[in-house]
């Protein structure tokens, strides 16, 4: 199942409310979002059970698809939590789970079947048996490794199961999800979400110079590579970065999206955003050199500083995803009708009677223009017609009111249709105990080498 036919999701990262604003009106298709427990990235400032009602009305209000990431390894005790949280995400309308533990696939097959799985890229998926493996399991989708070139992801998106990829942000020195050494260094599993970006620290083979940087990897981006993106047989364009900041998502977001729609991008907004010392796509073109290595540099950090108002700009505004068609009827003696249509549903609006004009009539010209001020909304004009009857008055309060209404209605009817909520089956996942040995152990001895054993 190749998605060639089907242009591929713009996904974005969300680690907070106003990351998701920005993303929102910057045009993605789809965010990912965490919410405050069992999530890879504990420090983002991720997301509340009551922001996530509000999240997916806001998403679906647009529809915008919005998944939730509970993508650590779990422990035992954690169990039961974790199946309330699942659940909270079947009642919210969450419309998928990014997962990593197969516990949470167990309590999904077990509890709430239509859940939608997507396999993490934490499940270091990038060989076909891995894929078939993913399909054989019902994931719906699986997020590829970082560390793949453009052909092997190519053949493994026509293997019937959904794939998504990085595009944008940054690059783990080590093969994605199998990382350890943040935990390593200070006891922060990356697997629990605490992952201290250690091999962003000064590391040299010979130990000088003390700001050689011989573990951190530039942020990708294929930006460049937009076209061919939308050929390449992928479901989703995933940008990197949910513990950045609502800037960056709105950089990211807005320039991949014109990339993506064959506009003109600003690479240098892009990088200003935030980059270490340039970007690179190695992985994905095969060029692994040593090129590919970055670290932030004093350039990059006044860089991002200057470039932070300019991009908050650009998020200031929504972002018009749909057409809104109108056909204004004003006759005399009955009541005003608008009927307006998104290209899904089609609706009627029935305004107030119009009076005879003293001085100034009503003209099909004025209502249309009234009519299409759709600034501020989800959507921009389509076709808007007017039939009026001559020597009629209708105030413009009464368009605005008319237009307001449509407005309304089909941004609720859109968040109804599209949140599903999901049936969850309650059941207990406290784990067994362990059988107890038969007689009792007495001693446990630790050693390291076969001589000690001796």
């Amino acid at each position: 199942m190749s998605n060639i036919e089907n242009k591929p999701e713009l996904l974005a990262p969300c680690g907070s409310m106003e990351s998701l604003a920005a993303a929102l009106r910057s045009g993605c298709d789809a965010v990912y979002i965490g919410g405050l427990s069992f999530s890879a990235r504990q420090n983002a400032g991720n997301f509340s059970h009551e922001d996530i009602l509000e999240a997916v009305g806001e998403c679906h209000r647009r529809g915008v698809k919005i998944y939730q990431a509970i993508n650590i390894a779990v422990f035992d005790s954690e169990l039961e939590a974790l199946a309330e949280e699942i659940k909270f995400a079947c009642d919210a309308g969450i419309d998928g789970l990014i997962v990593q533990d197969r516990a949470v696939e167990r309590i999904v097959r077990e509890s709430c079947p239509d859940m939608p799985l997507h396999a993490s890229t934490q499940m270091t998926l990038h060989f076909t048996d891995g894929i078939l493996w993913a399909k054989e399991h019902d994931y719906k989708r699986v997020v590829l490794s970082r560390e793949l070139d453009r052909e092997t992801i190519r053949k493994l998106s026509e293997l019937g199961v959904e794939t998504e990829i990085f595009v944008h942000g940054a690059l783990c020195m080590s093969v994605s999800g199998q990382c350890y050494l943040s935990a390593m260094i200070g006891s922060r599993s990356a697997n629990r979400g605490l992952c201290a970006g250690a091999c962003r620290l000064p590391f040299s083979s010979t130990g000088k110079p003390r700001d050689k940087y011989a573990l951190s990897l530039k942020d990708l981006t294929l930006i460049e590579d937009a076209e061919e993106l939308q050929n390449i047989g992928v479901s989703s364009l995933k940008i990197e970065g949910r513990m950045k900041r609502p800037e960056y998502v709105s950089a990211a977001t807005g320039e991949f999206r014109a990339a993506l729609s064959g506009e003109e991008y600003d690479y240098e907004l892009l990088r200003s955003a935030f980059s270490r010392s340039g970007f690179t796509d190695g992985y994905y073109s095969g060029k692994r050199d040593a090129t590919m290595f970055g670290a932030r540099s004093y350039e990059d950090v006044t860089d991002m500083t200057a470039s932070l108002t300019q991009i908050h700009e650009k998020y200031k505004s929504e972002y018009p995803r749909f057409r809104l068609s109108m056909r204004l009827s004003v006759k005399r003696g009955e009541p005003s009708i608008l009927t307006a249509t998104d290209g899904v549903e089609t609706a009627t609006f029935t305004g107030a009677i119009p009076q005879e004009a003293i001085n100034r009539p009503l003209t099909t010209d004025a209502a249309v223009s009234q009519l299409g001020k759709l600034g501020g909304t989800l959507y921009r004009a389509g076709e808007i017609t007017a039939e009026i009857d001559d020597e009629l008055m209708l105030p413009l309060s009464e368009l605005n009111s008319l237009r307001r209404q449509a407005v309304e209605h089909f941004d609720k009817i859109r968040q109804d249709r599209l949140t599903v909520i999901k049936d969850f089956t309650p059941a207990s996942y406290l784990p067994e105990a362990p059988e107890k040995p038969k007689k009792p152990v007495s001693w446990w001895v630790s050693v390291e080498k076969l001589s000690q054993l001796e």
